[in-house]
């Protein structure tokens, strides 16, 4: 094993004039790559950073990016990716956790370290202009390779924060050891060669685009950064760049085909793309099949980083799963109650045991004897292994809907829904019922030029649903997600709390367009 910055060095030493990263107008081979690093590093050991150092990044998807994570990563600091989302009263309390020594920044979140002292700040661009104290630093400081303390594989490299939706995220810490075992176990697509062109268009502070950033590296690949989701904005830079593959939320592919079906769009260049952060649909996967772009998932979370992963290659009838497990993973399904092991196809909890998991909290010991027990990562999710081992996640087990006696997961409705030509983004919430205590409620996004009804998607779950797990079915604009992407579910329960849907729909902090 070996410790993540070397792959660096190694490769521009190897290929020195392979394309490495493309950032609007600026390009940098991978020898570019590897000399601005190591100047920020000279930069941070002048400013009196040493190992074990934390070191805070607020910035944007641009080349500056990847280049202040290993420059921290070389002097043997720790970096921390932060959610560029978040308020100032939550990056206060984020930083008591974290306590860097040094943080770089965009200038336009400025307004969020207002409450932060203590910190020496730096800040790096100004929309994709580099700031002048920035930009001196690769005119001023050597290209050396930097002398630093001796760097372990079992050292910190990330402290990466949850995405919580309630109190203060928690600060995973992650060692070098952790991203380089199952980067060296990690098998690329068989149409994905070194020299592949991806665009790295999801947020840099999500564990996902973390792990990518040295996986493209090792590969020998070119990282296109892009800061807007829209899918204009992708599908210029996948045609103007002849982009090859990408990682991104399923709701970022789904509002993409739409603009590829109805504005017939080239995405000829694409050889393979990737999605997760969340349930990935089968039928969004099979939407791209069709084109002619196979689409991987995947499954894990920021402690128990990499879980399982499916392609087509594993058959297209197995896409509602999250597919076979990695290697040296090991997953059981427990009852969550009493922790006893269930049979193949019986759900209950998802517990973890790998050699990629995290160390635990940072300074928060309770909540990491609450996570790991015996050497097992309690996932809090709900899933089952099929007999031939591969792993389905139906979702969390707090989001499970109590129906009476029965119980119904809301993944299972929302692969149902999102079939339906016409919907881009589902999300199913149980709701308050007089008799059965919860009831199921579809809150739908659907294409501005749907003529789509309550009716339509009702008639689809009576043909695929058992009659208990029909939903009611409500239109919405928009539905509210935290700062990687995924949908606040107790977010819409709080908004409906007091009332009973649908007259309840009428209380939703959301704009709402009428239901035909």
């Amino acid at each position: 094993m070996t410790t993540l910055h070397t792959y660096l060095t190694q490769r521009a030493a190897s290929t020195p004039h392979l394309e490495a990263l493309v950032a609007a107008d600026q390009r940098f081979t991978y020898m570019e790559f590897n000399n601005r690093v190591n100047q920020l590093a000279a930069y941070m050991l002048a400013a009196g950073v040493t190992k074990g150092d934390h070191i805070g990044i607020l910035c944007k998807n641009n080349h500056p990016y990847p280049t202040i994570l290993l420059a921290a990563l070389k002097i043997g600091a720790v970096a921390i990716p932060l959610n560029w989302r978040l308020t100032a009263y939550e990056m206060q309390g984020i930083m008591k956790i974290a306590e860097p020594r040094m943080l770089f920044y965009d200038e336009e979140f400025a307004d969020t370290l207002s409450l932060l002292r203590g910190i020496k700040f730096v800040p790096v661009s100004e929309g994709l202009v580099l700031s002048p104290e920035f930009d001196s630093i690769f005119s001023t400081y050597s290209t050396a390779e930097p002398a630093s303390a001796p760097i372990s594989d079992q050292d910190l490299a990330f402290i990466l924060f949850t995405s919580g939706t309630t109190g203060i995220p928690k600060g995973c810490m992650i060692a070098h050891e952790c991203y380089d075992l199952y980067m060296r176990q990690q098998q690329p697509h068989p149409r994905v060669e070194a020299g592949l062109r991806f665009l790295a268009v999801h947020p840099m502070f999500h564990m996902s685009s973390t792990s990518l950033i040295f996986f493209h590296i090792l590969r020998g690949n070119t990282m296109v950064f892009l800061d807007d989701q829209s899918p204009a904005a992708i599908l210029d830079m996948i045609a103007k760049e002849k982009i090859q593959t990408m990682f991104a939320f399923p709701s970022v592919y789904a509002h993409l085909w739409e603009e590829i079906r109805q504005e017939g769009r080239d995405v000829s260049s694409l050889l393979y793309v990737s999605a997760g952060g969340t349930k990935v649909p089968a039928s969004l996967i099979r939407r791209y099949l069709k084109m002619g772009i196979p689409m991987g998932s995947g499954y894990g979370s920021t402690e128990a980083a990499f879980v399982s992963h499916w392609n087509p290659s594993m058959g297209i009838d197995t896409a509602e799963s999250t597919g076979t497990l990695m290697p040296q993973v090991q997953v059981k399904i427990v009852d969550p109650q009493s922790g006893e092991e269930l049979p193949a196809g019986e759900v209950g909890e998802i517990i973890v045991k790998s050699p990629y998991l995290f160390k635990g909290y940072l300074n928060n010991p309770e909540a990491t004897a609450q996570t790991i027990r015996d050497g097992w990562i309690h996932m809090g999710d709900a899933g089952k292994l099929d007999e031939n081992g591969l792993l389905y996640v139906s979702g969390r087990f707090k989001e499970m809907i109590l129906f009476g006696g029965d119980n119904i997961y809301p993944a299972e409705l929302e692969e149902v829904i999102h079939k339906i030509p016409g919907v881009l983004e589902v999300a199913v919430i149980g709701v308050p019922h007089e008799e059965m205590g919860e009831a199921p409620l579809a809150c739908i996004i659907k294409h501005p030029t749907s003529r789509l009804t309550k009716e339509d998607i009702l008639n689809e779950c009576r043909e695929r649903l058992a009659a208990y797990k029909i939903p009611d079915v409500m239109f919405v604009d928009h539905l509210p997600k935290n700062g990687v992407g995924k949908v606040l579910k107790a977010v819409l329960k709080e908004q409906l709390a007091g009332d009973k849907a649908p007259s309840a729909v009428k209380k939703l902090d959301v704009k709402l367009t009428s239901t035909p």
